[in-house]
């Protein structure tokens, strides 16, 4: 990132997506009243990312140890292809599929952490396991995810070329960046077109295992049939294993699937959540029923209580009003 400081790139490209425009702007223009020029330059180019690369960066930035295990799978597999051990491609291979699959269900973690009101479901999660999977296979996308500063996803098929993944147009490009061969001087990167390094030095280290010079050649011609270009077979062989071919229908029928699958998952967490707050409620009602029926007792006793004391009060102004009239009585007959 040129003399930009690692804090100010993480973050950067640690806000939310919509954020960055504004922290970008705002850390440009701190730095130029500071008087770093070249630097609020710099800091100016800076391209905001999509959602999916965002949750690339945040891994990147916030578990750097996971995107350590991924370099150095990365290392193993090429290792094991160069030297053609298909039984450790494969075992390599059930890691690499357990690996991404940890590392895009952490990106989403972290981004509910950072943004709560996210829902998993609903994050472009296929592109950020397609990213780290590119990763992987080239150099380049493999500097831009350990730095943190991915743009825009990228999908990688195992052969050919790491392809933008589709994501979302930059509508904050700065200006000054044409497009991405201006930044590259003309060099694809994550971006664009990339090559896949991998495979062809697996290729070309076959390749300088066949034979050595034109007089082995003619000889083996002699003896009959031989297989010069065996270890490349070999090695394609090899690198098949880790990285089948997919046809374009079946991959984007495989991501519908997985697409379908996260709202389904989404659905169900929904569903759960409303079901878990609606037996919250049954239970505050039971509550307070309980509550109304303890309060229906006591005044039912209290109304009794006062019945009781009402009936007594009665009998009592019953009796005073006998004696009244019989010492009324008693007065009359004694003055006549």
């Amino acid at each position: 990132m040129g003399e930009m400081p690692e804090e100010t790139v993480r973050e950067l490209y640690t806000v939310l997506p919509e954020q960055f425009t504004a922290a970008r702007d705002a850390a440009a223009a701190a730095a130029k009243a500071a008087g770093h020029g070249a630097q609020a330059t710099a800091i100016k180019r800076l391209r905001r990312p999509t959602v999916a690369a965002w949750l690339v960066n945040l891994l990147a930035h916030r578990a750097p140890e996971r995107i350590g295990e991924l370099t150095a799978l990365a290392a193993e597999l090429r290792d094991a292809q160069r030297q053609l051990r298909g039984a450790d491609l494969r075992t390599l291979t059930v890691r690499r599929r357990e690996l991404l699959s940890a590392l895009t269900e952490q990106a989403a973690d972290l981004a509910v952490r950072a943004q709560p009101t996210l829902s998993p479901a609903k994050l472009p999660l296929t592109e950020v396991e397609q990213t780290l999977a590119a990763a992987l296979a080239d150099d380049g996308i493999a500097a831009q995810v350990r730095a943190g500063a991915v743009v825009k996803a990228v999908s990688y098929t195992g052969f050919g070329a790491a392809l933008p993944s589709g994501d979302e147009p930059d509508d904050n490009e700065p200006s000054g960046v044409d497009d991405d061969r201006a930044e590259t001087g003309g060099r694809a990167t994550a971006r664009g077109t990339v090559r896949a390094s991998g495979v062809r030095a697996a290729g070309r280290t076959a390749a300088r295992t066949g034979p050595a010079a034109p007089t082995e050649g003619r000889t083996a011609a002699r003896q009959g049939p031989v297989t010069a270009t065996e270890p490349a077979r070999v090695a394609r062989t090899a690198v098949a294993e880790v990285e089948p071919p997919v046809p374009v229908r079946l991959r984007r029928e495989l991501d519908a699937a997985r697409d379908a699958e996260q709202r389904a998952r989404g659905e169900v967490d929904t569903a759960r959540a409303a079901e878990a707050s609606a037996v919250d409620e049954l239970a505050q009602l039971r509550d307070a029923l309980a509550a109304l029926e303890e309060r229906r007792g006591r005044a039912q006793q209290e109304a009794n209580g006062r019945r009781a004391a009402r009936t007594a009060a009665e009998r009592a102004l019953a009796a005073a009003v006998r004696r009244t009239a019989k010492a009324q009585a008693a007065i009359d007959a004694a003055t006549a």
